[in-house]
């Protein structure tokens, strides 16, 4: 049987994302690839991204840069792409992405469901991280695709102010997730967060687990489990995480 692997954000970064299959062996047919959200924007060449982790099987979840730009699509399928240019607010970086990605591409990503489980590895993957008011299954589509922290009244939050929502995360299952390349590598007691910022300049990482492999509990040995190419540049500058990105 092959292995699990399970990439953090590319944001548009094809070709790191290529060193990444090549460094980890990718077998494609053999091994299963996860990608944990927001292959596009911010980096480089969303298409090739997206072309990528489509042409090589992956499956995955969908992050908040992946459902921007898939809004705006949605409005081109329904009105014509006119209309969604002059309707749906994009930024140059969304809207760089959106002229590179093709139909094929859009559909792929809108396929995509908010939150996936890998019962093998007794994992659940979602793009930034669950509501610990509520069951993985039932979870607002809004706050798993944008959550950071969780405020000082218990309420999910987006930005940096409070404590990581992993620290409140009960179980059950491990969560993997990206998003929050700010805190960087998360290796928490029942997280895992594998935004390593590859887009700004550092690294990409891939979780990698043996066949019906469990996430090791502690964070030496989880350090293991993991493998990063180095990004090729620093395709864009981090902000401070406070905005709707």
């Amino acid at each position: 049987m092959g292995r699990t692997i399970i990439v953090g954000d590319v944001h548009g970064c094809g070709d790191e994302l290529g060193d990444l299959l090549d460094k980890t062996r990718y077998a494609q047919g053999v091994d299963t690839l996860v990608m944990v959200g927001d292959l596009v924007a911010r980096g480089p060449d969303s298409g090739l991204a997206v072309r990528r982790a489509r042409t090589a099987g992956a499956i995955g979840v969908r992050g908040n840069h992946d459902e921007r730009v898939l809004i705006w699509w949605r409005a081109a399928q329904a009105h014509g792409r006119g209309v969604a240019d002059r309707k749906i607010k994009l930024s140059d970086r969304h809207r760089l992405a959106v002229s590179q990605l093709a139909d094929e591409d859009f559909v792929w990503l809108s396929g995509l469901p908010i939150v996936r489980t890998l019962p093998s590895h007794e994992l659940i993957v979602v793009h930034a991280g669950l509501d610990p008011r509520q069951a993985f299954d039932a979870q607002e589509p809004n706050i798993a695709m944008n959550i950071r922290s969780i405020d000082e009244h218990g309420r999910p939050t987006r930005t940096l102010e409070g404590t990581p929502w992993v620290d409140h995360w009960p179980g059950p299952g491990h969560v993997v997730f990206g998003h929050d390349a700010r805190r960087g590598l998360q290796l928490a007691a029942r997280c895992t967060g594998l935004d390593s910022g590859c887009c700004y300049g550092r690294e990409l990482t891939a979780l990698v687990l043996d066949d019906n492999e469990l996430v090791h509990a502690d964070a030496e040995g989880r350090r293991k489990q993991l493998v990063a190419v180095p990004a090729r540049a620093t395709h864009c500058p981090m902000g401070d995480g406070k905005g709707h990105e």
